[in-house]
C-alpha cells in the first residue's frame, strides 16, 4: 500500500495577482468569512476547477473510502478548499505560506524600489529570509519535508491546498535535489501536483490532465 499526496495550489486573488505579500494566517479576512478571500475571478476558476478535478479526487478510492482533505491555515487556503468541494478540509499548520516578516502586505514593485537588493536575494538564495521574522525557503522546505516523512504508509489518499513554495519544497524533497532548484519550477494557481510514497521514498508524478 502507497499513500498518495495531492497538492493543490490555491486559487488567485487579486492580492496574488497585484503581486502583494500576503498577511499572516491570523490576520481577518474582511467580512469574517474566508469565502471573502475570493473575488469573482477566483470562483469562476474553482468553478471550472471543481467541475474537472471533483469527483477525480473525492471518488473511487480504496474501498471507498473518502481522501482526507486538509489546507493550509492561510484564508485564501480555506476558502478554495471550500469552494472547490472540500468544506471539511482540516487546517494544518505544516502547510502553512512562509512567513514573510515586514514584507507582508507589501507589493513587489514597491520592494523592488526601495529594497532591491534584498529582494534580489529571494529570488536567488533559498536560505534568504525577509527582514523581522520571515522564512526562507529551506525553512518551508525543513517544515514540508517533515510533514511528508511522518505521514503514515496508510495506503490512504490526501488532498491538500496550500501554496507555490509549499508545493515546491514538496517536489524538491521528493526528488532529494537542491533547495537552489526553487527557482525552476513554476506553480500556477489551481495547479494540481501528485507525490507518492514508494519504498524508496517519495516520488513525484507526472503532471495529469
Amino acid at each position: 500500500m502507497s499513500t498518495t499526496v495531492w497538492l493543490v495550489s490555491h486559487a488567485a486573488n487579486a492580492a496574488l495577482r497585484s503581486g502583494t505579500f500576503p498577511h499572516e494566517p491570523d490576520v481577518p479576512v474582511a467580512g469574517g468569512d474566508a469565502e471573502a478571500a475570493l473575488d469573482a475571478r477566483a470562483l469562476e476558476a474553482l468553478a471550472a476547477w471543481r467541475e474537472r478535478w471533483h469527483v477525480r479526487l473525492a471518488g473511487g478510492h480504496r474501498h471507498g473510502e473518502a481522501p482526507c482533505a486538509l489546507t493550509s491555515p492561510a484564508a485564501i487556503a480555506r476558502a478554495s478548499a471550500r469552494a472547490a468541494g472540500f468544506a471539511g478540509a482540516t487546517p494544518a499548520d505544516a502547510l502553512a505560506e512562509a512567513a514573510f516578516g515586514a514584507w507582508q502586505g507589501r507589493r513587489l514593485t514597491d520592494l523592488a524600489r526601495e529594497a532591491p537588493e534584498a529582494l534580489a536575494a529571494w529570488t536567488r538564495d533559498p536560505g534568504f529570509r525577509p527582514p523581522d521574522g520571515g522564512d526562507s525557503f529551506d525553512d518551508v522546505r525543513a517544515r514540508v519535508g517533515a510533514w511528508l516523512d511522518a505521514l503514515p504508509e496508510s495506503g490512504h489518499t490526501l488532498i491538500a491546498f496550500t501554496h507555490a513554495s509549499v508545493i515546491r519544497a514538496a517536489i524538491l524533497h521528493a526528488l532529494g535535489a537542491p533547495s537552489s532548484g526553487f527557482r525552476s519550477i513554476e506553480i500556477a494557481p489551481l495547479a494540481v501536483t501528485a507525490l507518492r510514497r514508494s519504498e524508496h521514498g517519495w516520488v513525484w508524478l507526472a503532471a495529469m490532465d
